[in-house]
């Protein structure tokens, strides 16, 4: 397809139609796109505000009602207090009484609650009919308040703290038991509405409606002209079970609102009431619609200013512009020349000597950079090299093999041929690991290394250990890197078998996927890992950087698996705790030795070569 082209027009008319195709009509779409989308924005934003704020409020009305709950509770856990209300204790006289009130009952009281709160009320509802009563605080319970509401939940309660609400007053009450779990007292705090009222009212002015209902709907307290007890349990916003933040609309005056639902506890500790936000969309909305307004007169206005300079300083710059232009088409040929330019030093002739610049960096960075290409190539092959060598010296064992033989002959010596036999196997076991060469072994070979290692283990662990081997004659054979197999099921019996009370059993198969890779399988019924540490192991065994380190595991088998094959070939890990490991190792079938391949491609089976 053919670019369309403008004869007629200069490149002043260019550059005003480009001005337009590419800042006008843009800025144009994306202020309309921009104030399509305020108003949702506003809504999102308006919510999420509410939101804090209500959130907020709930904190402090538990902090309130926690404060009265501190105090109910430690009244009523006041061992001191429950020895002077006890019905086994008779007060003789009314001074025993005078004095009882004098030395503790008024004393504590005042300093743990009417001095912290004048507002409410405490009533302490005793058994004791020996001890006078104070009319205000201790009052004896009689027929009359052994009816009271919160004295009949408290007591069902069973010594668990209760709320409710009856009439005009909140309570929160509990009662108060002694050594023989006979009841002693009740006691009970009324809380007046007006200090819920006084915390919802302490939000910013807002025409949002904010009502604290129990869970039936009654309503305990709002921010609106309606009074107490009435119940909202049948309008639609009403939704304790609601975590989010929805819509409704009042089927009265079809008035939508944004409906924020806070849970302020869940019954035991902190009653079960629910702070309910009402939010009006239409005021949102017509906000929004102001705002969008605004924002199309300035940026109309915007636009027109920027027209007009550009339109100004556009005839100024054309020449030059032109010159640079027609430059970067030569340059752009392959043509690596500077420019001369003698116009004044202002930004065109910063463009311009920048670019030519440009051009003599461009002719040096054209030299240099085939140099830095083939040092950082042989700067990657090397740094290869190095940590796999590394990486190979971190599990080559040198081991003494004279000392080993002087323990075996000794315990021969001394008739304990199962641990001689043991020590030979360990020999025989170092021997061939420092006898073997290169990088690459048959899997046969490392299946037997890994026989000797268990056979080891059984000796250590006797009964506590059983294994299986399954290796195909058809794979035997197949190279892979040396003590690929063995760390992974060093890992099996420590972390897996050995932490466990019972009896453990490890396999190890080895065989061909369905894609042609060879897939070595080591799997114990081991302790197992929780999942967490799981995804841990994983993500060790993605991340590309190689973890020097000293011990051999999971990190050390899969950065050579990586190295030598690359990407598609490794370590997978499954696990559940208490159930035991699954390792699976992947990699591609090498039927000859990768040492003896020296410039050709290896002898790789399956669907690709890598």
């Amino acid at each position: 397809m053919k670019p369309i082209r403008f004869p007629r027009l200069n490149l002043q008319g260019k550059l005003l139609l480009l001005y337009f195709l590419t800042i006008f009509v843009p800025l144009v779409a994306m202020g309309q796109i921009i104030l399509s989308v305020s108003g949702k924005k506003i809504i999102e934003q308006t919510t999420s505000l509410m939101q804090e704020s209500s959130q907020q409020t709930a904190k402090n009305i538990q902090v309130l009602l926690n404060q009265y709950a501190d105090i109910v509770n430690r009244l009523s856990l006041d061992q001191q207090l429950n020895n002077y209300l006890n019905p086994a204790r008779v007060y003789e006289s009314e001074l025993e009484s005078i004095d009882a009130y004098s030395l503790y009952l008024k004393a504590v009281t005042y300093y743990d609650f009417n001095f912290k709160e004048p507002t409410a009320k405490l009533h302490i509802y005793f058994l004791n009919s020996t001890l006078l009563q104070d009319s205000n605080t201790f009052l004896y319970a009689d027929k009359e308040r052994r009816a009271l509401a919160e004295y009949q939940a408290a007591v069902q309660a069973g010594g668990e703290l209760v709320w409710g609400k009856d009439r005009e007053r909140i309570y929160v009450a509990r009662t108060m038991y002694d050594m023989q779990k006979h009841l002693v007292a009740v006691v009970s705090i009324q809380i007046p509405e007006s200090r819920l009222y006084a915390l919802i009212m302490e939000r910013e002015k807002s025409d949002s409606r904010l009502y604290i209902t129990d869970r039936a709907g009654n309503v305990l307290s709002s921010n609106t002209q309606e009074q107490p007890n009435f119940s909202v349990g049948a309008m639609p916003f009403f939704k304790p079970g609601e975590r989010k933040p929805f819509d409704v609309t009042d089927g009265a005056a079809g008035n939508r609102y944004k409906v924020v639902s806070i849970e302020l506890g869940d019954g035991t500790f902190y009653p079960d009431w629910h702070l309910f936000t009402l939010i009006p969309l239409d005021r949102l909305i017509d906000d929004e619609r102001k705002i969008r307004r605004l924002g199309l007169l300035v940026s109309s206005a915007g636009l027109l200013v920027s027209f007009g300079l550009f339109l100004m300083l556009l005839t100024r710059i054309t020449a030059r512009i032109k010159a640079l232009v027609q430059k970067m088409r030569i340059v752009r040929n392959g043509e690596l020349t500077v420019m001369d330019d003698s116009g004044p030093p202002d930004e065109i002739g910063v463009l311009t000597q920048s670019f030519n610049d440009m051009i003599r960096d461009l002719q040096q960075s054209i030299y240099d950079n085939y140099e830095v290409n083939l040092k950082l190539k042989d700067i990657t092959i090397k740094k290869q090299e190095a940590e796999l060598y590394a990486l190979q010296n971190q599990i080559n064992p040198h081991f003494l093999f004279n000392t080993l033989e002087s323990i075996r002959m000794g315990l021969h010596n001394k008739g304990d041929g199962e641990t001689a036999v043991i020590v030979l196997n360990l020999s025989r076991l170092f021997r061939h690991l420092l006898n073997w060469q290169g990088e690459f072994i048959r899997l046969g070979e490392e299946l037997e290394l890994v026989n000797k290692y268990l056979s080891i283990q059984k000796y250590r662990f006797q009964d506590k250990i059983s294994y299986e081997t399954e290796l195909p004659d058809r794979i035997a054979d197949v190279y892979i890197p040396k003590l690929t197999v063995q760390p992974v099921v060093e890992n099996a019996v420590k972390h897996g078998i050995e932490s466990i009370r019972g009896r453990g059993r490890i396999s190890i198969r080895a065989d061909r996927t369905a894609e042609g890779a060879l897939r070595i399988v080591v799997e114990d019924d081991g302790a197992g890992m929780p999942e967490e540490m799981v995804e841990r192991i994983r993500r060790e065994l993605e991340s590309a950087h190689i973890k020097k380190s000293g011990s051999i595991g999971l990190k050390n088998v899969s950065d050579r698996i990586a190295l030598h094959f690359g990407k598609g070939y490794g370590v997978a890990i499954r696990s559940r705790l208490g159930e035991g490991t699954r390792v699976e190792l992947t990699m591609p079938v090498l039927l000859h030795h990768p040492m003896n391949e020296e410039e050709g491609d290896r002898d790789v089976q399956g669907d690709d070569r890598r």
